[in-house]
């Protein structure tokens, strides 16, 4: 194969603003069709991306044109029945984070890419920031010893977007083509929820993926403040292991202030300090500090680096950074936290 054939479904803020340009900028690549119910957005998408081919719904889309691989950039709750489309054709896929709502849906995907044989990565752009690359494989050398404790804090200016008004940020973010829908964060009945589904996710797939800890119990607190969804939540976690955490997160930045997206891991022999915001990250053991080189502000949030990642794993040429597994213990995690806060009880996220 020497030109990789993507399809695009769904064309709102975050496919114009990373998914598109990713696949059009790549030498062996090409956007072969785009899927969008809204005419205004689908049309925007196709003028500026130079895409003729363009359908009212991935069914079309899927049923009419070959293609080698997909990206899904849909609203949440529109993730599953969609991707379970293009894995059934047996398509290598992209799928926006989160990966689902509901935990099973996500073990359903992760089963059937299996029995297709074909790769499913979750749009995770963390995961290819060179800093938690290093981090990942420290840990995994046990360079700290066996992890005892974990903090994450990430707090985001998306509280705007919660209340359906996407333009306070339209300065801070940039919309080139299409802005955010303004249901698509605040209804529950397409988000699936607020910070947990729109931020925690990030968080919690970062989490897991740089220790590969198995969180066992989750006790939380949730509050939506004036908002239709969750702006601010709060866990504590207990793991496989015994190692023990918190993560906590609110979307109540201010836009033009600083987001902070801040994790420290502790080990019996060291600990980690990885702030992806700010691009710093050090390793600290047996009284001596390892500080790497700070990072470039357009590093540090790699927004291309996901739909490159597929493109390269259909050529054969790299494996998949962000797989479905770690998407589905972001989901389950999401899951147990929302539980957790309604039902006022420890939860496992194995059982949710």
């Amino acid at each position: 194969m020497s030109t990789v054939r993507v399809a695009v479904i769904g064309c709102g803020w975050w496919a114009t603003f990373a998914h598109l340009p990713a696949i059009a900028a790549h030498p062996d690549a090409e956007i072969a069709a785009l899927a969008d119910p809204d005419r205004r957005r689908l049309s925007a998408a196709a003028e500026a991306f130079e895409v003729d081919a363009a359908f009212a719904s991935a069914e079309e889309l899927l049923d009419e044109m070959k293609v080698d691989a997909a990206v899904i950039a849909v609203p949440h709750t529109l993730h599953y029945p969609i991707a379970r489309l293009a894995l059934d054709r047996g398509l290598p896929t992209l799928l926006e984070k989160p990966m689902v709502i509901e935990p099973r849906h996500g073990r359903e995907l992760v089963a059937l890419a299996e029995e297709r044989g074909v790769e499913l990565l979750i749009d995770y752009p963390w995961h290819y920031n060179r800093h938690a690359l290093t981090i990942r494989e420290e840990l995994a050398a046990g360079v700290i010893g066996p992890i005892e404790h974990v903090s994450c804090l990430y707090a985001s200016s998306v509280r705007e977007l919660y209340r359906g008004d996407p333009e306070p940020y339209r300065d801070l973010w940039g919309y080139p083509v299409n802005a955010p829908g303004t249901a698509t964060y605040s209804d529950p009945a397409l988000s699936g929820g607020g910070q947990g589904q729109t931020q925690i996710t990030h968080a919690a797939a970062l989490m897991l993926w740089l220790t590969g800890l198995r969180p066992r119990g989750v006790s939380a607190f949730s509050a939506n403040f004036e908002l239709p969804v969750d702006l601010a939540d709060g866990a504590a976690i207990r793991f496989d292991g015994g190692a023990v955490g918190v993560l906590s997160s609110t979307g109540a930045v201010l836009p033009g202030h600083d987001e902070i997206a801040r994790f420290e891991i502790f080990g019996r022999d060291g600990h980690v300090l990885f702030d992806v915001n700010r691009g710093t990250a050090s390793v600290h053991v047996a009284g001596m500090t390892k500080t790497l080189l700070e990072l470039p502000l357009e590093q540090r949030n790699p927004e291309h680096a996901p739909a490159r990642n597929l493109i390269d794993v259909v050529l054969g040429h790299a494996a998949n950074g962000s797989p479905g597994e770690v998407g589905l213990g972001a989901v389950e995690f999401v899951a147990a936290i929302y539980q957790s806060a309604r039902e006022g009880r420890i939860v496992d996220p194995a059982n949710v």
